[in-house]
């Protein structure tokens, strides 16, 4: 008995010494192993780390936008903040702060946008005769927004359309009334026209631009007619008349397309009502919705239902296409 138990405990001698042997065999060609993959980490490390210092030791400073900007929009002293970035990440011709200033956007700009010289283009001078001239006689886009360029023309019956007014920017909305700025030159064009469309039962609308940044003005199609001029220095009211009578005709028009809506189409109008967004939203009253009731408004409320132009003007204008 005393003899197996000692065969046993040399056995057991045995594999643990063998055990051992391998352990410091494996250990003996691990730690090599293990110095080098540390060796190559801290290699690898100090790379890293060399190239984050020579990106920052290239981070130059640009500006960015404080908030969205449409196109053509002007970018005043608050629009812009200094930030740091990576010299290779942005093109080469970021403007400094004051030449930004006062310059207008090509496209739409989002927050946070670094701007460069290619987003930006110069304004013009603006010239000694330039005025505010308020229109409500002009047939507005109705998703139109203060802001945004248009062009403003005359059809008449014939099926002549012409180009009066090229990219002229809205400088305000409210209730169907349009303020632009215009030089002597235009004030006379467009005086012609309205008079021109009095006598000649023709139309004046309004088209947007899509990418006014990028788009250049249309050409005035335009023929100041000399008749038209001759009688305007005769008569200086003639102009005033004729306004009158063209928000007249718009306001008619807009009333001839109420009476054709049915009570069905009127219930469906207000039942989507909710859902439906203000016309030109921040820039413009849509007395449509917000003023009129259910009992005495259902036939103006139901305008869209028959997908007319929306308009907003409780008064002798109104809003075209």
């Amino acid at each position: 008995m005393s003899r197996i138990r000692f065969r046993q405990r040399q056995r057991l001698l045995t594999a643990g010494a063998g055990a051992a042997a391998a352990l410091l065999i494996c250990a003996a060609a691990g730690i090599p192993y293990i110095r080098h993959i540390e060796k190559n980490y801290e290699a690898d490390r100090s790379g890293y780390e060399q190239q984050i210092a020579e990106m920052d030791a290239q981070r130059i400073p640009v500006f960015a936008l404080t908030r969205n900007i449409q196109a053509g929009e002007a970018i005043g002293e608050d629009d812009l903040v200094r930030i740091e970035v990576v010299k290779t990440t942005v093109p080469e011709d970021m403007p400094a702060r004051e030449d930004a200033i006062g310059r207008y956007a090509k496209v739409s700009l989002s927050k946070n946008t670094p701007v460069s010289e290619s987003m930006l283009y110069e304004g013009e001078v603006t010239p000694k005769d330039l005025r505010n001239q308020e229109f409500r006689l002009i047939e507005l886009p109705s998703r139109l927004q203060a802001g945004e360029f248009v062009d403003v023309r005359v059809k008449f019956p014939t099926g002549e359309d012409f180009i009066v007014l090229s990219k002229k920017r809205t400088e305000d909305l409210a209730s169907g009334t349009i303020w632009v700025q215009m030089n002597e030159r235009e004030i006379l064009t467009i005086s012609s026209a309205i008079v021109d469309a009095y006598l000649n039962d023709a139309s004046i609308y309004a088209v947007t631009y899509v990418e006014p940044g990028l788009q250049q003005a249309a050409t005035i199609t335009y023929p100041a007619n000399t008749s038209v001029l001759d009688l305007i220095e005769s008569d200086p009211n003639i102009v005033e008349r004729a306004k009158t009578e063209l928000e007249r005709r718009m306001r008619e028009k807009l009333e001839s397309g109420l009476d054709l809506l049915t009570p069905e189409d009127i219930q469906k109008y207000l039942n989507g009502k909710a859902n439906m967004s203000t016309i030109n939203p921040g820039t413009q009253n849509n007395s449509l919705i917000q003023e009129q009731s259910v009992d005495t408004g259902t036939t103006q409320e139901a305008e869209a239902a028959e997908g007319e132009p929306v308009f907003t003007d409780n008064s002798d204008a109104s809003v075209g296409d």
